[in-house]
């Protein structure tokens, strides 16, 4: 059984959240051998733009200040997240490590399976959409709406055609860090009115309406934590 680094780090600060991952690629990059997975929060709720997104198009500043959200900038790509009520998770490790393979998809499809794990500990029936799954025509090529929920990739996970987890993919020289939403709630709305193109309320579900009941942080982290280890065999330190 392999070891892993865990963290928990509750609700930050967006600036705070990027750097810390930023942080942890740079550390894994440098040689360090044991992969970590970390978990955290938003407090105040923020927007995290993808790497090569222009801001005048992903967000909708003033709506954000306004209501008192932050803007961040991740280190990887893709489009847009209102980050506000869900547990994100990241998780960080050298290219080498025999669990995970050289390519981008192959690894989100060794993390997608601790996320499907971690659905099932909560009573969640959710799937991966690869290019046989019956979703497959989810996946959008014109990638022009700056949402990430407002389609899937490649290997994400939804629930009943509807997307639940937003990931993203930043590989370096020796190491890679995957970072992602697991929404606990969804509100269309908001959204929509801070990301342009955003609140697509019938592409997007969330733990709360699956379950039709009130979750805490406490006990989707710590399905989702069991559901790592079970699906991957890895413990803690």
């Amino acid at each position: 059984m392999t070891t892993w680094r865990y963290i928990d780090d509750g609700p930050n600060i967006g600036v705070y959240n990027m750097a810390i991952d930023e942080e942890l690629l740079a550390r894994a990059q440098a040689g360090e051998a044991m992969p970590v997975l970390r978990f955290y929060g938003w407090r105040p709720p923020a927007v995290s733009l993808g790497r090569f997104q222009k801001t005048e198009v992903a967000v909708n500043k003033e709506v954000c200040k306004e209501r008192g959200i932050d803007i961040v900038r991740r280190i990887t790509g893709g489009r847009a997240v209102l980050h506000d009520c869900e547990l994100t998770y990241s998780i960080i490790s050298r290219t080498d490590d025999p669990l995970f393979p050289h390519d981008v998809h192959g690894t989100y499809k060794v993390i997608a399976a601790g996320l499907l794990a971690g659905f099932k500990n909560l009573g969640i029936h959710a799937e991966t959409v690869s290019r046989s799954s019956r979703f497959a025509a989810l996946v959008k090529k014109d990638m022009r709406n700056p949402s990430c929920f407002s389609s899937p990739a490649w290997y994400e996970i939804i629930v009943n055609g509807k997307k639940i987890v937003g990931s993203a993919q930043r590989r370096v020289t020796g190491a890679f860090l995957q970072h992602g939403s697991i929404l606990m709630k969804y509100d269309p709305d908001l959204e929509g009115v801070v990301i342009p193109g955003g609140g697509a309320a019938e592409a997007v579900t969330c733990i709360v309406q699956e379950l039709r009941r009130d979750v805490t942080f406490e006990e989707v982290k710590q399905a989702f934590k069991q559901g790592f280890a079970e699906a991957l065999g890895i413990a803690f330190a």
